[in-house]
């Protein structure tokens, strides 16, 4: 069964994405927040945090949690990414329908009020955030920032795209942000609040048996003291092609190696050409039909993992490995190999027509959930709606021409290895 969305901008200029069907038993609400990167970086990545711990009604954890079980147990969550050049700040309550409250109350326009209230009615006053709450947040931001080296495979990636893109606003590396974050203040954090009410691009996901005049006029009412909004124009670079190849090895104590390519992809914008290249590095380095995984892995067992992903948002494709560090040129020289059968059309019929229908039935699986579609329309906050049942049309008129030419565009940028010294220190994974 295909469930529509609409899509619609409030008088504030927020944009309310309604997804209304009685199908699923919960609801789901998601505040999306599209700000720049750059200035306020650090502030952006503790807001994230802060503004899902507490408003100015519920000003501790300890309320706010007692709020949330008297919405029957409603979940809230907050977290902050990368769409392109831009963060992307999200906060999130998923809670039961209506129909199954025990008096008929609305729970999901409860919860909706208790979202927006966090957004727009936080836990701070004409001179900044919180100074009591602040260091309790600054030291949960910083602990998140230091800890992700204990996942080697994303720390390692992290370097990669940190190298790769050293030039550009995508390439702000952890360490930068970790050390002004510990500089954020009660007032700067303001700051980048009002920055992100009055000139955040800021889309309402609601998804379940929702009122869409219910949500306008919620927004409207949290809306109403913020003052003309007037959205920015999010702009990402994409470089196409790499000029030079940069290569970095760093070590680490541990027994696996991780080696991490980063591929230019000849894209202008995160639609150029995209179900093409989704399916090529699909079919490249997805599921276990694809060349690196039957071939660098299973074949030639070079390594442990060999994988593709295409970072949509940036025009880059990256290959994932690990390995032991004296088979680096071997896997390398496997991995061109590889590229080239790509670029020849030198694939299976079985490979592709697998890798459409794996691509396919994860698009399908969106439907299952409130929680799954809020997560495939999170990504889309500028321009028009894309349902999955249109994206699915869109990866089936892919052609074996079209995966060739998207792995023609592909070019070497940065080869990054994380080289194990041999010398334990914890978890490699």
């Amino acid at each position: 069964m295909e469930i529509t969305p609409k899509l619609s901008v409030t008088e504030d200029k927020i944009r309310l994405l309604t997804v209304k069907t009685d199908m699923f038993k919960t609801a789901c609400l998601t505040l999306n927040i599209l700000v720049p990167m750059g200035e306020y970086a650090a502030e952006y990545t503790v807001l994230s945090s802060f503004l899902a711990h507490s408003s100015k009604k519920y000003d501790s954890l300890i309320k706010l949690n007692s709020r949330l079980e008297e919405l029957y147990g409603a979940l809230l969550s907050g977290n902050i990414s990368k769409l392109g050049e831009n963060y992307r700040i999200q906060l999130s309550i998923t809670c039961i329908d209506d129909s199954l409250t025990f008096d008929g109350e609305s729970v999901i326009g409860a919860s909706l009020e208790l979202l927006l209230s966090l957004l727009t009615k936080p836990s701070a006053d004409e001179n900044g955030f919180s100074a009591q709450q602040l260091p309790t947040e600054i030291r949960l931001t910083a602990e998140d920032i230091e800890s992700e080296i204990n996942d080697k495979r994303s720390y390692a990636l992290t370097r990669m795209i940190e190298t790769m893109c050293a030039d550009e606003i995508y390439g702000l590396t952890k360490k930068e942000i970790l050390e002004n974050v510990k500089k954020v203040t009660p007032q700067s954090l303001l700051a980048a609040w009002k920055f992100m009410l009055k000139n955040g691009i800021i889309q309402l996901n609601a998804i379940g048996n929702v009122s869409e005049s219910d949500c306008k006029k919620k927004l409207h009412e949290a809306f109403s003291g913020i003052g003309e909004r007037t959205p920015y124009e999010p702009e990402t670079v994409f470089v196409e092609e790499a000029e030079d190849l940069t290569e970095l090895t760093e070590e680490l104590a541990m027994n696996q190696s991780k080696l991490v390519l980063g591929f230019r992809g000849g894209m202008t914008d995160e639609n150029d050409d995209f179900y093409s290249r989704r399916i090529m590095t699909d079919v490249f380095g997805g599921g276990p039909y694809s060349r690196l995984f039957m071939n660098v892995r299973e074949k030639l067992s070079l390594c442990y993992y060999c994988s593709a992903r295409l970072i949509r948002g940036k025009g880059i494709t990256v290959i994932q490995s690990g390995i032991e560090k004296e088979n680096k040129q071997k896997v390398l020289d496997e991995i061109d190999r590889q590229l080239d059968v790509m670029k020849n059309g030198e694939f299976s019929d079985e490979d592709f027509e697998a890798s459409k229908k794996a691509i396919c039935d994860a698009y399908r699986s969106f439907n299952d959930t409130p929680d799954s579609l809020d997560l495939y329309y999170g990504t889309q906050l500028t321009g028009d709606i894309v349902t999955p049942d249109e994206a699915i049309e869109n990866f089936l008129a892919v052609t074996r021409d079209d995966v060739k030419k998207a792995a023609r565009a592909l070019t070497l940028d940065t080869v990054y290895m994380l080289a194990g010294t041999d010398k334990e220190d914890g978890a490699d994974e």
